[in-house]
C-alpha cells in the first residue's frame, strides 16, 4: 500500500474519532435473501464465478522447488498445482485420462518426480504428459500425446498462485496476467511483496453457511462490539473503518485502540499496519488481511446453496517468524479462530432464518456499504452472463 494512502486512510480514522463519526455511504442497500440458499442461483455462482474467475488456490511457499506440489478440491473441480523440473508452474485436472481416478490423492508434498494414478499406474510427469500404460501392449491405438492431463490456466504472482479451474482446449494458453484483473489493487500486493512468506498454517472450515455469507463476516466492524466482546473487539476502536471500492475488489482498514497515539507525529513515519488492519476483498471469494507481522488469507468455497468451506491461512515472512516463538504465531491463529466461532455460529442462525419469510431482503447500513458493493457486483457478473 502506498504510503500516501496509508496516511489518508489514518487521517481519515483520526478524523472519525474526532468527531465520533463514521465512514458512512449515501444510503440503505439490500440484497435479496434467495440469493443466499436459491439453487438456481447457486448453480448459475458455481458454473461463472468458480469456473471461468482466477481463484486463489494454493501459495508460492508451498510450490516453491521442483517437485512440489499442491492438490486443491473446493472449488468442485479436482486441481492439481505442480512445479516443474524446468522452474515452471503448471496446473491440471487432477484426473487420470484412462478411467478417472485421482492422480494424487495428497493433499500436498515435494520431490515429486511424476504422478502416478493409483487405480491402474497410468504415469504422468511433471508437464503433464501420459509418459507410462501399464500392459500398454492392451491400448495399442491410444495416443499417449492426447492422453495428458488437461491444462488448467494459472499464475503465480504477489505470494499467490490463482487457477482458472475450467479446463483448457488444445492449443489455448495456459498463461495468463492477472495484473488486469486485480486493477487497482495490483500496486498494492505488489508494495506488500509477500513472494517471499511461508505458509505457516492453513485450517478448513466447514460452516453451515452460504459462501457469501461467510464473505459477508468480513465486511463491516459495526457486530464488533456485540459479538466479539472478549475475542477482536478489545483491538479495535468502535466500528472505526474506511472503505473504498476498487473496481470488482474492495479495501479496506480497520483501526486498532492505538491510533489516536499518531496525534502530533510526523506523517512520514505512519505505518498503517502499525495502528490498523488492511483488509483485500478479492472477488470472488478471497479475503486478504494485512496485520502488523502477517497476512491473513480467508477463501470461502461453494458446497451448497446452504453449506461451505473457508480455508483460514496465515503466511509469514521468514524474517518476521524467526523473531518472535511458535507461541506467539499461535496466539495469533487462536485469536483469529476464536473470532471465525463467533462469527459463524451467528451466521449459522442467520443461514436457517433465511427461508423463514422474516424477511426478503438483507438490509446494510450506510457504514455497511461494502457489503451493499459487494453484492451488487456479484449480482451484476451473474445476470451479465445468464443465458437468454
Amino acid at each position: 500500500m502506498r504510503h500516501a494512502d496509508q496516511v489518508a486512510y489514518l487521517e481519515r480514522m483520526l478524523h472519525m474519532v474526532r468527531t465520533n463519526t463514521r465512514d458512512e455511504g449515501p444510503g440503505l442497500s439490500h440484497t435479496p435473501v434467495e440469493e443466499y440458499y436459491d439453487p438456481a442461483r447457486f448453480r448459475s455462482e458455481v458454473d461463472l464465478l468458480f469456473r471461468r474467475y482466477p481463484i486463489v488456490v494454493a501459495f508460492s511457499g508451498q510450490v516453491r522447488k521442483p517437485g512440489d506440489f499442491v492438490v486443491h478440491n473446493d472449488t468442485g473441480q479436482p486441481i492439481l498445482v505442480v512445479r516443474g523440473t524446468d522452474g515452471v508452474l503448471r496446473a491440471f485436472l487432477n484426473v487420470c485420462r484412462h478411467r478417472s481416478a485421482s492422480v494424487e490423492t495428497t493433499p500436498c508434498g515435494s520431490n515429486k518426480r511424476a504422478f502416478v494414478c493409483p487405480y491402474h499406474g497410468w504415469a504422468y510427469d511433471l508437464t503433464g504428459r501420459l509418459v507410462g500404460i501399464t500392459d500398454g501392449a492392451m491400448f495399442g491405438e491410444l495416443e499417449k500425446s492426447t492422453h495428458g492431463l488437461r491444462r488448467l490456466k494459472v499464475v503465480e504472482k504477489y505470494g499467490l498462485v490463482w487457477v482458472v479451474p475450467r479446463a483448457l482446449e488444445d492449443g489455448e494458453d495456459a498463461r495468463f496476467d492477472i495484473d488486469p484483473y486485480l486493477g487497482p489493487l495490483q500496486p498494492d500486493l505488489a508494495g506488500w511483496d509477500m513472494q517471499g512468506w511461508e505458509l505457516h498454517s492453513s485450517e478448513p472450515i466447514r460452516p453451515r453457511m452460504n459462501w457469501k455469507l461467510v464473505i459477508d463476516t468480513f465486511l463491516e466492524l459495526y457486530h464488533f462490539r456485540y459479538l466479539h466482546p472478549t475475542s477482536v473487539y478489545p483491538i479495535f476502536l468502535d466500528n472505526i473503518a474506511t472503505y473504498e471500492r476498487m473496481d470488482r475488489h474492495i479495501r479496506m482498514a480497520a483501526a486498532k485502540r492505538t491510533l489516536t497515539e499518531l496525534e502530533g507525529t510526523l506523517k512520514e513515519s505512519w505505518s498503517i499496519r502499525d495502528h490498523a488492519i488492511v483488509l483485500y476483498q478479492m472477488f470472488p471469494n478471497t479475503v486478504l488481511t494485512y496485520t502488523q507481522d502477517h497476512c491473513g488469507v480467508f477463501t470461502a468455497f461453494p458446497v451448497a446453496p446452504d453449506e461451505s468451506v473457508m480455508h483460514f491461512s496465515v503466511l509469514v515472512s521468514p524474517e518476521e517468524k524467526a523473531k518472535k516463538p511458535e507461541s506467539y504465531w499461535k496466539a495469533n491463529v487462536d485469536l483469529f479462530a476464536s473470532a471465525l466461532v463467533e462469527d459463524f455460529g451467528i451466521g449459522e442462525t442467520i443461514q436457517r432464518n433465511f427461508p423463514s419469510g422474516a424477511n426478503t431482503r438483507q438490509t446494510f447500513g450506510k457504514f455497511e456499504k461494502a457489503l451493499g458493493w459487494y453484492h451488487r457486483e456479484v449480482a451484476r457478473t451473474v445476470e451479465a452472463n445468464a443465458g437468454p
